[in-house]
């Protein structure tokens, strides 16, 4: 008997036995799941990163896949980043995705916030990105620079409550014209 104990053998040589095995289907099941969220956290990590032609490095890659992570555990936020080559791509809007691309030869960006961000940071701020932000970093062509300054932005906005923060797109871009703010989403509580 291959799993069998002889009769002649001690009594705790059973038990081991039957530890051994224990033990070899836990250490499995672990590293199965272990396997598993990692795939995942690969798969995870391929949608926030789109960039069609290898324009970005791996460091940057990964800046913006930790940046990505950092929204998920802090505000439930998903990111994604697209870099084109060609025309980009409509984005799907969704409640919790905030969707950036970039066409660095045509010199254009498409910023899309979930509503909830876009009401708490005011439409401003994604006009501003898309329409202002860019236009050193195009001209230096360091665009590289300017967009990772633009998740910095945003980073820092949702980080900073109304009043607090020091966000250099909102000193120039306060006037009515430029700017609507409207305000943090706060719980005040039940309406009176």
């Amino acid at each position: 008997m291959p799993f069998g104990v002889r009769r002649d053998s001690p009594p705790w040589e059973g038990l081991v036995r039957a530890l051994g095995i224990v033990f070899v289907f836990m250490g499995v099941i672990w590293l199965f799941w272990k396997h598993n969220q990692r795939t995942i956290e690969m798969l995870d990590t391929h949608q926030v990163v789109v960039d069609r032609g290898g324009l970005l490095t791996e460091e940057q890659k990964r800046s913006v896949r930790d940046l990505s992570r950092a929204l998920k555990s802090s505000f439930g936020l998903d990111l994604q980043l697209v870099v084109a080559t060609d025309t980009l791509p409509r984005p799907m809007v969704d409640t919790k995705t905030i969707h950036i691309g970039i066409h660095p030869e045509g010199e254009t960006v498409q910023v899309v916030l979930p509503p909830i961000v876009e009401r708490a940071l005011g439409q401003g701020f994604t006009r501003y990105l898309q329409d202002s932000h860019f236009e050193p970093y195009w001209a230096d062509g360091n665009w590289r620079r300017g967009l990772g300054e633009a998740l910095s932005l945003i980073w820092e906005a949702l980080n900073s409550p109304e009043g607090e923060g020091d966000s250099s797109w909102s000193k120039e871009y306060q006037s009515p014209e430029n700017y609507v703010h409207r305000g943090v989403v706060r719980d005040e509580g039940p309406v009176q």
